[in-house]
Parts: structure tokens; C-alpha cells; sequence
């Protein structure tokens, strides 16, 4: 049964915010225990939001979650960045790489629309938006970052330091578990592959 009830939207939209910001507590408690900081689990379970009901909604928020999460996380562990850069550095990053990883998604969508194997087409829509969107993040994330923590030549030097240790591991495990996880709860909750069921029978509007 589709529910679009608002308060149905609210508890929705506060289990995804509470889940990315334990993902990120989970992440800074095992990089508590390690000489450098990851991103693994909030990634994932960020991708993971942003896709499951194929909406722009519910795409665009996951990652002004992270966001949320980031800017929340960065006054409990303070960082070198002042109070009132933080959401330029946490909040609008995110909120863009969101829109350029849905958008390629559905993109990407449209030009697969002729694949008669609907799952290889999400699975490859998935993969090719999740791979653009790590970049995205990763860039929008760095450049006022580096630029405001160390200065102008800060961001090739944050760059080189973390394409191995850090990013490849991150970029990995949400390249390669995210298009599954998504697929799994799309069908634990009858989402159809698509992941649009309850919109489509609730004829509402993305």
C-alpha cells in the first residue's frame, strides 16, 4: 500500500538522516583506530538512499544529509575550518554532487531505456553515476577544503595524499556493493526494479 502521507514523508526522511549520520559515526570510530580518516560506510549508505526510490527527492536529500551529517560531525571533532565557511566546505559540496549523480543516473537511464535486461541497465546507470558522483564529491568536497584549511596549493597536495589510501577502498566498495544494496531493498520493499512501484500505483509526481 503506497502511503504518501506527510508524516510518513517525515519518518522517512528522519530514518535516512539518522542512519548516514551513524554510517559516519561507524566510519570515524574505525578511523579512530587508524592513520587515516574513512568514508567507506556513509558513502555507501549515501548512494544507497540516493537511488532506492528513483526520486529526485529522495536523491538530491541523501546527499544534503551527508551534508547535514558532515557539517554536524565537524563541530563535535572540530576541524581548522571556521564556523561560518563550514557549510560552504560540508553542506553545498554535497548537496551538488547530489544533483550531478542523479542527474547522470537518470540520464543515463533514458539512453539504456532499449536494454531488454532492465536489471543490467539500473546496475549500469548505478555504477556510472555512482563513479561520476565520487568524483564530484570528492572535487566539490577538496577545493574549499584544502583551499580554506591550507591554502591555494593545498587541493593537488590533499589530492595526491589521498587517491590511494583513501579514495580507492571508498570508491571501491560503493562502486561495486552500492547497485546490489539498492537493488536488494527495491525488492524488499516491492520497489519494482525500477524502484518506482509505489509512485506509479500512488500516481504521484517525482
Amino acid at each position: 500500500m503506497v502511503n504518501n502521507s506527510r508524516a510518513f514523508k517525515v519518518a522517512k526522511y528522519a530514518i535516512m538522516f539518522a542512519t548516514i549520520f551513524v554510517a559516519m559515526m561507524i566510519d570515524r570510530g574505525i578511523s579512530a583506530a587508524l592513520p587515516i580518516s574513512m568514508a567507506i560506510c556513509v558513502l555507501l549508505v549515501t548512494f544507497s538512499f540516493c537511488f532506492i526510490q528513483n526520486s529526485w527527492a529522495d536523491g538530491v536529500l541523501a546527499f544534503t544529509f551527508f551534508g547535514i551529517a558532515s557539517f554536524i560531525k565537524a563541530f563535535i571533532f572540530p576541524d581548522a575550518i571556521e564556523w561560518y565557511f563550514k557549510p560552504l566546505v560540508y553542506i553545498i559540496p554535497r548537496v551538488l554532487a547530489g544533483v550531478v549523480t542523479f542527474s547522470v543516473y537518470r540520464i543515463l537511464l533514458v539512453a539504456l531505456a532499449k536494454v531488454p535486461k532492465r536489471r543490467l541497465a539500473q546496475v549500469a546507470a548505478m555504477t556510472v553515476a555512482i563513479a561520476v558522483g565520487l568524483v564530484s564529491n570528492t572535487a566539490f568536497f577538496l577545493l574549499p577544503f584544502s583551499y580554506l584549511s591550507q591554502g591555494g596549493e593545498g587541493f593537488i597536495a590533499a589530492v595526491k595524499g589521498l587517491v590511494f589510501i583513501n579514495i580507492l577502498p571508498e570508491y571501491l566498495v560503493s562502486l561495486i556493493v552500492a547497485p546490489y544494496v539498492v537493488l536488494g531493498v527495491r525488492r524488499g520493499l516491492k520497489l519494482g526494479i525500477d524502484g518506482n512501484n509505489w509512485r506509479l500505483a500512488g500516481k504521484g509526481k517525482d
